[in-house]
């Protein structure tokens, strides 16, 4: 799977986006006839709208959330109708905990090789100046300096740019995503969390051989696929809020399809997508789902993970119905 595209879909699949990144709508300037298409398509998969469900077997009852990792005004709104649920959870699993994202980078501080480029040359050179530019100033619209970068490995990098340059000034007031909230909730009521991702799981998705992630780097720098992230951006915002989650991947996939400048390049970008939804979002919802189904049979838990990884025939809604479970959508307005 191409590393550096799985990176950057890693953090829109989990974060999508957060309310500073404003701008035109994607999906309003769309062809009629194009957002109409996109919609039936988003219909078809199980569970397409929905942010807030409950979920039920053997007369226990949990509650499963679609997160975004980055701030949004709704969030309030969503924690203030968890806490007025009348089956509250005896414990919380998140995508990763605070204590799991310390391990992670511990593991990468202790393992340089993983996320660098030790040895030989650069990205600098190995990538050529057109190329290092165009990378350059996506890190300078984020504050990086782009010598910090010149050995990042592509998949790390991938990560670094994934975060849209409108967040930046979010993270650095401090404002949180919901997983992040839902944590601070579950440490002062002191309920028992777990990560449902583990590190070795997340390096095995990201981290390539070296030759394939350089190989698509290019690819993904001629594709100009860095800049496609962004300019979606306030229209994920807009569909998160309506709780239209599966449209939010259609549009994804059409604008980055529409990059392609031929029929074998969307050949080659359809493929590539379909591999990412594999192994980034469906992979892992299996794992997730041998994990809580028995757990979820016994104990009211409550599960926040990122949105996309609902809805869909291999979505963790889907996979807990298929387990017995009854699946009831909720109101996050409370009413």
């Amino acid at each position: 799977m191409r590393s550096f595209l799985s990176a950057l879909v890693f953090l829109l699949s989990s974060s999508v986006a957060q309310a500073a990144c404003d701008g035109p709508n994607a999906f309003d300037l769309l062809p009629e006839q194009t957002q109409a298409d996109l919609q039936a398509q988003a219909a078809r998969a199980p569970f397409h709208q929905g942010l807030l469900w409950s979920v039920e077997k053997n007369g226990v009852t949990s509650t499963l959330v679609g997160t975004l990792h980055l701030s949004h005004p709704t969030h309030q709104r969503t924690l203030q109708t968890l806490a007025a649920l009348p089956e509250q959870p005896q414990k919380v699993y998140l995508e990763f905990t605070a204590p799991a994202q310390k391990a992670f980078q511990q593991h990468l501080l202790d393992n340089p090789g993983v996320y660098l480029i030790e040895s030989g040359d650069s990205l600098i050179d190995i990538l050529g100046d057109t190329h290092w530019q165009a990378i350059s100033a996506e890190l300078k619209k984020r504050g990086i300096p782009p010598f910090m970068a010149a050995r990042y490995q592509p998949w790390f990098l991938g990560l670094t740019l994934a975060m849209p340059p409108c967040a930046m000034a979010e993270i650095a007031a401090g404002k949180r995503g919901l997983d992040h909230l839902i944590e601070q909730e579950a440490t002062q009521k002191q309920i028992p969390m777990a990560s449902l991702d583990t590190t070795e799981t997340l390096l095995s998705i990201l981290a390539a051989p070296l030759e394939e992630q350089l190989e698509e780097l290019r690819w993904s720098l001629e594709l100009d696929l860095m800049d496609s992230g962004e300019s979606q951006m306030p229209a994920m915002m807009a569909l998160y809020e309506q709780e239209d989650i599966q449209l939010i991947w259609e549009l994804g996939q059409h604008m980055t399809l529409a990059q392609a400048q031929d029929d074998a390049t969307a050949s080659d970008l359809a493929t590539l997508l379909a591999e990412v939804e594999a192994e980034l979002i469906e992979k892992r919802n299996r794992l997730w789902a041998e994990q809580v189904i028995p757990e979820l049979a016994q104990t009211p838990s409550l599960i926040a993970v990122g949105a996309l990884h609902l809805p869909g025939e291999n979505g963790l809604l889907r996979m807990l119905q298929r387990a017995g479970f009854s699946i009831t959508r909720l109101d996050r307005n409370g009413s």
